[in-house]
């Protein structure tokens, strides 16, 4: 039966709304955008609608669009943890970290389990600076997902961030184990290895197989910063020249501390002794 003046055929409306998951999941956002506007028109009490208007908006790039499907998926459903997690995930892309933290938060009021929602605020924390409370928020994310490598990542990082070097080694190993092809965690395990404050955690060797690693999954000039910097801790000094020239021409716009770093590796100086000197020199130079 065709629909009617005043009078919409309920199952119309589900099949717009099945087909236009349907889309989504295949990666057809335009025509799924077209499905759940079509959805609304027709029943705009469906927050369920404007929630997945919202993803598909996103997934396309238009923000400030999904962040209005959202606000209109709240105001006809408060109590959608969901709703609360994509908003607030939008606002954290936009930079607007305290009203994300707020909606984080709110969502893990409404289901407190919600591990997505602890890493996500774990990460408006970092943004913030205040890690003891990121901490605190990714460990739940990790006990309720332990096997999630993503989770053991953001621990790691904020760990290394509040100098627990050792324990932020485990974790990107951890990562590691669960996902092979976590690039970002091959790279930054590297770093850590090649650049740490603590003498007694770098190992060169090691950092330069996991930034070959990390390289074999994806190039960039920042992951090239650092292999050079490992081939720079075990002294390997012109492949180090080398390689971070490379990292600055990949670049974009050039990284002017890839060119110090060029300059460092020429005069024979690893990063870390390079970092040890300057701190130095400021420690000789305060008053």
């Amino acid at each position: 039966m065709a629909d009617q003046p005043g009078r919409i055929d309920p199952g119309t409306v589900e099949k717009d709304m099945a087909m236009g998951l349907g889309a989504a999941r295949e990666g057809r956002m335009e025509e799924a955008l077209s499905l759940f506007s079509r959805t609304i028109q027709r029943a705009p009490e469906r927050w369920e609608a404007y929630r997945f208007r919202g993803i598909a908006h996103c997934r396309l790039g238009r923000y400030l669009e999904g962040l209005s499907d959202f606000d209109n998926a709240l105001r006809r459903n408060p109590e959608c943890a969901g709703c609360l997690f994509e908003r607030g995930s939008v606002k954290m892309l936009l930079g607007a970290i305290e009203d994300a933290v707020d909606d984080f938060s709110a969502c893990l009021f409404l289901e407190p389990e919600h591990a997505q929602a602890y890493s996500a605020r774990a990460g408006a924390h970092m943004k913030r600076q205040r890690y003891k409370e990121a901490l605190a928020d990714v460990e739940r994310a990790v006990n309720l997902r332990p096997r999630q490598s993503d989770y053991l990542h953001n621990r790691a990082v904020i760990l290394a961030s509040l100098g627990r070097y050792q324990e932020a080694v485990g974790d990107y190993e951890r990562a590691i184990s669960l996902n092979p092809r976590s690039a970002g965690s091959y790279n930054n395990l590297a770093w850590l290895l090649a650049t740490v404050e603590d003498p007694s955690l770098r190992d060169g060797p090691k950092a330069v197989s996991y930034a070959r690693k990390a390289l074999e999954i994806g190039k960039n000039g920042a992951w090239m910063d650092t292999l050079a910097a490992a081939y720079a801790e075990c002294g390997e000094f012109d492949k180090a020249v080398a390689v971070e020239t490379e990292a600055y021409e990949l670049s974009r716009p050039p990284n002017e501390n890839f060119r110090k770093r060029i300059e460092i590796y020429k005069s024979g100086m690893s990063y870390a002794d390079s970092a040890l000197e300057e701190s130095n020199r400021r420690s000789q130079a305060a008053p």
